[in-house]
């Protein structure tokens, strides 16, 4: 939990719970279980990831965090679990709604891996949670000396539901689950980004989940109103690149929807599509460097250069090849894109020589 974060599409991050555990692919690498070690280290800390990263704890004394923020601000909902775990119980969901409620003065993102969950919440008396979030915000504001009278409105207008989804598969499990939430806006985050998506494939009737349905004014919200993407990254030699042509082509399809497109990073894989000429030369060194009076550029014809960093080759399907491998081309030659592993920060989240960092309006 954080009043500063360096997650790029927030102000702050909240954790009333921690711990998780993996459902899809997108989980392999978790950034919430890379980041557990370090926190359990910390002696101010351990008492919230001291055990098991699979072991999800809920925490009372950190819901009313937001409350204490005065400052409005974009609040990131468990950063480093899923608010919708199983583990979690009903009437604690209840109560981080109802702090949510309290703190209108802020944005509260929340994202799942679990829509199934939060639908069947959300579904359990459609007045009865409505209720149930009522009767937690009083409880919590008597505990504080304040007076709150009558219920929230529903769905709250400060909260931004959203799904993982990380390629066709979860869009297509998930996004149907989102929509058929109450929401005052929902969105997807397609990070790490492993395959492509489709979002006019995704089954949900006649119209694809950017559109709104142009036939009926009461279902004109029910649409996805923010995408954000973006690579992987961390640390090891297992980190899976991103094809450019999977994430220009969700820019593509936000910009003919008018849906605003957030694009976080490439994470530790740069494609040399997305290089300048001059950076693409500084990854490579000569094999015989020139001595005084010799052409340098005629040596490197003669000798050759070399790569300084890991390069790789993607093709669209997501499989990765070393480029000495024949197969990069032979299977997908107008899809094969070459990639170098410069890192993270060097990556940065140029997108066709561009930034792409805009948020909805509400």
């Amino acid at each position: 939990m954080a009043d500063k974060t360096g997650i790029a599409w927030t102000n702050a991050t909240w954790n009333p719970v921690t711990g998780c555990a993996k459902v899809s692919q997108g989980c392999k690498h978790c950034y919430a279980e890379r980041e557990w070690a370090r926190l359990s280290a910390n002696p101010k800390a351990v008492s919230y990831y001291g055990r098991a990263f699979t072991d999800v704890a809920c925490h009372e004394d950190r819901l009313d965090q937001p409350l204490r923020w005065k400052k409005p601000r974009m609040i990131f909902v468990n950063s480093m679990s899923d608010l919708f775990h199983e583990a979690v119980p009903d009437d604690f969901i209840d109560r981080v709604f109802a702090v949510m409620a309290m703190a209108e003065q802020h944005v509260f993102q929340v994202l799942t891996k679990r829509p199934e969950r939060m639908m069947e919440w959300f579904a359990a008396g459609y007045d009865n949670r409505e209720h149930a979030v009522g009767q937690a915000m009083r409880e919590i504001a008597a505990a504080r000396g304040l007076d709150i009278a009558g219920i929230p409105e529903w769905p709250l207008p400060n909260v931004w539901l959203g799904v993982s989804a990380e390629d066709q598969e979860t869009a297509d499990a998930r996004i149907p689950l989102l929509l058929q939430t109450p929401a005052a806006l929902r969105w997807v985050s397609a990070e790490p980004l492993l395959g492509p998506i489709d979002f006019e494939a995704v089954p949900v009737g006649m119209f694809g989940p950017l559109r709104p349905y142009q036939a009926s004014v009461t279902t004109f919200n029910q649409r996805i109103k923010w995408v954000v993407a973006g690579g992987e990254s961390g640390f090891g030699s297992n980190v899976r690149p991103m094809h450019p042509d999977w994430v220009a082509s969700i820019q593509e399809q936000c910009e003919q929807a008018k849906v605003p497109f957030f694009f976080k990073q490439w994470g530790e894989w740069l494609p040399l599509n997305q290089m300048t000429p001059e950076y693409a030369a500084r990854l490579y060194r000569s094999n015989r460097p020139a001595k005084d009076g010799e052409d340098q550029n005629e040596l490197d014809d003669e000798y050759g250069t070399h790569c300084i960093v890991p390069q790789k080759v993607i093709i669209h399907n997501g499989q990765v090849f070393s480029v000495e491998d024949p197969r990069s081309f032979e299977q997908d030659f107008f899809g094969t894109r070459s990639i170098f592993r410069v890192g993270k920060k060097a990556a940065g989240c140029l997108l066709n020589g561009r930034e792409w960092q805009t948020w909805p309006t509400v």
